[in-house]
């Protein structure tokens, strides 16, 4: 669902729009959102989204010897701790964000006849905004998460402002091109931009997600 409706623009622009013309304007407000959304890197609503995920070799995205899960003391002296193995927690950074709830995690380890274990929550994984730590995750593994996140766009303001506003222009500039092409004469009318511009992206750039990985 968009965060703007074809009803919102009708209002907006004090206009009513035909039935072909409401099916424009709802791909123009799809594309608008889906502009909007590439350039934050991240969704401007809440949504579902279930992925999976495949641990890499020791490197990029693996966490080693960083983070400690309620171990309080010196992670050299618990190293060393006989009989004792502690071990670095994995974050995963989830494809969207920020991170508002996770409703599963489970792990597949990579050998041939293994299944997949259920996680819980604060004691085999911690959520972060960005995504999770996770506890029992190890090279090759295979994990799957359900989680809910993105922005809550509804109650950001400029979101749905912005929206309008660049909505508004492609509106026009089909109006204007129907018009034209109806009277078979050129018509005098500039062009409006199209799509966001630079100073409307720059009002929200604070929004924008900084990929870690």
């Amino acid at each position: 669902m968009a965060l703007i409706t074809v009803s919102d623009l009708a209002t907006y622009m004090d206009i009513s729009f035909t039935n072909t013309q409401e099916d424009a304007v709802g791909m123009v407000i799809e594309g608008l959102q889906s502009e909007l959304e590439a350039y934050l890197r991240r969704p401007i609503e809440q949504g579902s989204f279930t992925e999976t995920y495949r641990v890499p070799e020791i490197g990029r995205g693996v966490v080693n010897q960083q983070y400690y899960y309620n171990y309080p003391t010196n992670p050299e002296t618990t190293l060393t701790s006989p009989g004792v193995i502690y071990s670095p927690t994995y974050t995963l950074y989830l494809d969207n964000s920020p991170v508002v709830s996770v409703a599963s995690v489970t792990i597949t380890p990579a050998s041939a006849s293994a299944t997949a274990t259920t996680q819980v929550a604060e004691r085999d994984y911690i959520t972060r905004k960005y995504g999770l730590d996770l506890f029992n995750a190890y090279a090759n593994d295979l994990i799957a998460v359900t989680y809910t996140a993105g922005l809550d766009g509804a109650n950001i303001r400029v979101f749905k402002t912005l929206m309008l506003r660049a909505a508004t222009r492609e509106v026009q500039n089909m109006h204007d091109d129907t018009v034209g092409l109806k009277d078979l004469t050129t018509r005098n009318v500039a062009p409006l931009e199209t799509g966001f511009s630079e100073r409307e992206l720059q009002s929200v750039k604070r929004y924008r997600r900084v990929r870690v990985s």
